[in-house]
């Protein structure tokens, strides 16, 4: 009578079997970790490029808008630095000859004397008629920093910028100005420009933080010494403060003020650094016009 046998893995057949695939499963999650991590250093140093730019580009979209000749610099290189101007809200001509049935001395801009009322030509495109801005100033012929910023701080016969409040009214084709406070502006603009203005604005770049940090609400400051670190800017009354971009580690600035005939230019280097592992270090430049 025949016999039938059966015949299964011996122990060390196993653990031969075991080891195999432990080393096959290794190298398979050797083979499947390196991309998933260079996809994650790829994702971290885009993140670190996204704030960079949009952290530049709100700040050179504030320094396009900034009135002429405002930028004042504090540069601390590479360490860090501080940026203030004085932000436009609008612009005009205004009327400063009689001409097309305007003639009468509340139609010009007069620079002998304090004017409290006077005509654009064309008149504000974004400040509508027939309203009051109690906050906004004007400016005739800022020439330089040292001009806007302490006048407007004193509040004592500036002769660039006026004092807080306007409203403005339709006059026939034209927009008639009516300010608060009497002004008397010192020198009149060969383009016969006005700015309107509601204020400072400054963005502090520390790499000691790893910050970089935009204020706006405060009142006009003499000095930039006074207010070129965080900490004094943000203990400022009615300041608002807006986190630009954090991991910085590198701030770099140059500002060229250039000429009545040349743009000016500012130069801003940024270094943003991930703890987990990247970097990005971006350069932007902007234009500034610096014609009065």
């Amino acid at each position: 009578m025949g016999g039938s046998s059966t015949r299964g893995f011996t122990l060390i057949e196993l653990i031969v079997v075991m080891v195999l695939l432990g080393i096959l499963a290794t190298g398979a999650g050797l083979l499947i970790n390196r991309p998933i991590e260079a996809y994650q250093d790829q994702q971290r140093r885009q993140m670190l490029v996204d704030s960079a730019e949009m952290s530049l580009r709100r700040l050179a979209t504030d320094i396009r808008h900034a009135l002429p000749n405002s930028l004042r610099v504090v540069d601390n290189s590479p360490n860090g630095w501080a940026l203030e101007l004085v932000s436009t809200v609008d612009a005009a001509r205004y009327r400063d000859q009689s001409g097309g049935g305007f003639s009468g001395a509340d139609d010009r801009l007069e620079f002998s004397g304090p004017d409290a009322a006077f005509n654009l030509l064309g008149g504000f495109s974004r400040l509508a008629s027939a309203s009051s801005w109690p906050g906004y100033r004007l400016v005739v012929y800022n020439t330089a920093p040292w001009q806007i910023y302490p006048q407007a701080a004193a509040g004592s016969n500036p002769g660039v910028v006026s004092q807080p409040g306007f409203s403005i009214v339709a006059n026939g084709s034209e927009q008639r100005v009516q300010l608060d406070t009497a002004q008397q502006f010192s020198l009149a603009s060969p383009a016969q420009r006005i700015y309107a203005v509601d204020g400072p604005v400054s963005y502090v770049c520390d790499a000691a933080t790893g910050r970089l940090t935009r204020y706006a609400g405060y009142g006009f400051v003499a000095s930039q010494n006074a207010i070129d670190t965080d900490a004094e800017l943000a203990a400022r009354s009615g300041v608002e403060i807006a986190p630009m971009a954090r991991q910085v580690d590198a701030c770099g600035i140059l500002y060229q003020p250039g000429s009545a005939l040349r743009s000016g230019l500012v130069s801003l280097r940024l270094g943003l650094s991930d703890p987990r592992g990247g970097r990005v270090s971006l350069l932007h430049q902007v234009h500034v016009n610096n014609a009065p």
